[in-house]
C-alpha cells in the first residue's frame, strides 16, 4: 500500500493503519460533544486512532480525552481550506491516513474500521451508500457523484501528493476531489457488502446552519463571531439518540421493502 505500514484489507485480517480523524469546528460545542462520542465508540483499535479537533474561535480550554484532543486558538484561519490543512498537520507524525470527521454529522461505530480496510489497499475511501437526516427525517441515500466529503478517508501519501486542500473559503472539498483525480486516485466504497457507517445531518435541529447551504465565496468569513464566544471549560461526549438502532431499523425496512 502507498504511504502506509501494511496491511490487511478486503475480507481478511484487521488493518493496522494509524488513522487520524480530523475535525474542524466553530461555535458548536454541543454538536462537537456528539462527534467526540462517535469517535470514542469506534471499534477500531484505540492505539491506532486519534481525533484532532481544531477550533479557531478560541472557545475551549485545553481539553483532551480518550485519544482525542481539542486545539483552540482565537486567531481565525483565513480560509476553511487552510484550517483543514492545519488540522492534518497536527496529527501524529506516523499517521498513515486521515478521515474527515465533521462536527455536525454522525459516524457509526464501524466507520473507522470500514475505511481502514479500504485504505489498506487503496488511497481514497468514499461510501456509495449512506444515511441522511434531512430536517429530522432519516433516509438511506445513494451517494452518486456527490462524494460527501464528510465521509471521506484518504492516505497521507495521496493527500501530500495532491497538495492538500486549496486556500478556499468554500468548495475546498470538491477542489480536493479534483486534485485527487488529477493524480490518478479513484474512490473505493467502504460500505460495499456491509452496512453504511455515516449519517449526514442537514439542519437537524432548530437554529442550526449548514455550511453547504451558505451562498457566496465569502461564506466562511461571514460566519465569524462578532464577539468572543462563551468559554467552554469541559465537554461531556454523549449521543443524542440510539443512532445504531435507528439506522439498522431503517436498513432492515429498506431491505424488506426491496424483497417484497
Amino acid at each position: 500500500m502507498e504511504g502506509g505500514r501494511a496491511r490487511g484489507g478486503g475480507g481478511g485480517g484487521t488493518p493496522s493503519l494509524k488513522i487520524a480523524c480530523l475535525c474542524v469546528t466553530y461555535l458548536r460545542p454541543r454538536r462537537l460533544a456528539e462527534a467526540i462520542a462517535c469517535f470514542e465508540q469506534q471499534d477500531y483499535p484505540e492505539p491506532l486512532r486519534e481525533l484532532v479537533v481544531l477550533d479557531d474561535a478560541g472557545q475551549y480550554a485545553p481539553l483532551a480525552g480518550r485519544r482525542w484532543q481539542v486545539v483552540s486558538t482565537a486567531r481565525r484561519f483565513r480560509t476553511l481550506g487552510e484550517k483543514r490543512n492545519a488540522a492534518a498537520a497536527l496529527a501524529a507524525p506516523d499517521t498513515d491516513a486521515y478521515l474527515v470527521w465533521d462536527d455536525d454529522d454522525i459516524y457509526l461505530p464501524w466507520h473507522v474500521n470500514a475505511a481502514a480496510r479500504v485504505l489498506a489497499r487503496n488511497p481514497w475511501s468514499v461510501p456509495a451508500l449512506l444515511y441522511r437526516e434531512m430536517f429530522g427525517r432519516l433516509e438511506l441515500h445513494d451517494n452518486g457523484d456527490r462524494y460527501y466529503h464528510s465521509a471521506w478517508g484518504f492516505t497521507r501519501e495521496l493527500f501530500e501528493r495532491a497538495g492538500g486542500y486549496p486556500f478556499a473559503q468554500r468548495g475546498e472539498d470538491q477542489i480536493l476531489r479534483e486534485r485527487f483525480e488529477e493524480v490518478g486516485a479513484a474512490p473505493v466504497d467502504p460500505s460495499a457488502g456491509g452496512e453504511p457507517s455515516y449519517v449526514m445531518r442537514w439542519f437537524g435541529e432548530p437554529g442550526a446552519w449548514h455550511f453547504s447551504a451558505l451562498e457566496g465565496d465569502d461564506a466562511y468569513a461571514r460566519v465569524a463571531a462578532p464577539a468572543p464566544p462563551a468559554r467552554v471549560e469541559a465537554l461531556t461526549p454523549a449521543l443524542s439518540r440510539d443512532w445504531v438502532g435507528v439506522c439498522r431499523e431503517l436498513l432492515r425496512q429498506s431491505r424488506q421493502a426491496r424483497r417484497a
